[in-house]
């Protein structure tokens, strides 16, 4: 009988968060000028690629998302150390809200305000959401890139089945689940950005909803 985790750690909630990211990464590059919002590796190369190529200009635009991530990571993780699991105050309910609210501002401010400052805002809400959200049934997990995930795939079933192990196929299949979600998170977000342009975050804002009311809901019972 396996161990029962906490609701954060399910792979219900680990799901909506991949698919958050992957729907959020696919909004800012569509919406922002080929900026990553949550994938700073792609922010990287993207920034070394203009660098070689002198197109100095857009140096800043990959450069700040960067640092608001890595600082959002920062005051994230000072929080947790202020108030740990033991403490009454809900930290992952607080952090999914937090970023709620941030994507409804840019759902309205975005055709107003620079996209200079959007992007800003949603890199450090999903920086907020990535230190927070980084357990899967008592493993480490990461739901903002999938190239950890689709290697454990493959090892995690070769281990499974060779060795006749049953928990590593069932890890094989939350990860593989982790990479559907994160993919279907793509598709929906690239439809809706052509659907209703910058407006489209409304969809994050709808999984997130959702998210808070799988752990009400866990919570009540």
């Amino acid at each position: 009988m396996e161990k029962e985790f906490p609701i954060y750690e399910r792979t219900l909630i680990a799901q909506l968060m991949a698919m958050t990211s992957g729907g959020i990464d696919a909004y800012s590059y569509l919406t922002h000028g080929h900026v990553f919002a949550s994938m700073q590796t792609g922010n990287l190369i993207l920034l070394g690629v203009n660098i070689i190529d002198g197109k100095f200009s857009v140096i800043l635009s990959y450069l700040l998302p960067i640092l608001t991530y890595c600082i959002a990571a920062v005051i994230t993780k000072w929080f947790q150390l202020h108030f740990p699991k033991e403490s009454r105050i809900d930290r992952q309910s607080l952090i999914l809200t937090f970023e709620l609210f941030v994507f409804l501002i840019v759902a309205i401010i975005s055709d107003i305000v620079p996209l200079d400052i959007t992007i800003l805002m949603i890199s450090f809400a999903i920086s907020a959401q990535f230190v927070e959200f980084s357990s899967l049934h008592g493993m480490p997990v990461n739901t903002l890139m999938m190239s950890g995930n689709i290697k454990k795939v493959g090892m995690l079933t070769v281990d499974g089945i060779i060795n006749k192990k049953p928990k590593s196929i069932r890890r094989a299949k939350r990860s593989l689940l982790l990479i559907l979600a994160f993919f279907i998170g793509i598709i929906v977000s690239a439809w809706a950005v052509k659907m209703f342009e910058r407006q489209a975050i409304l969809f994050e804002v709808l999984i997130l909803l959702i998210a808070l009311f799988v752990v009400h809901f866990n919570n009540q019972h």
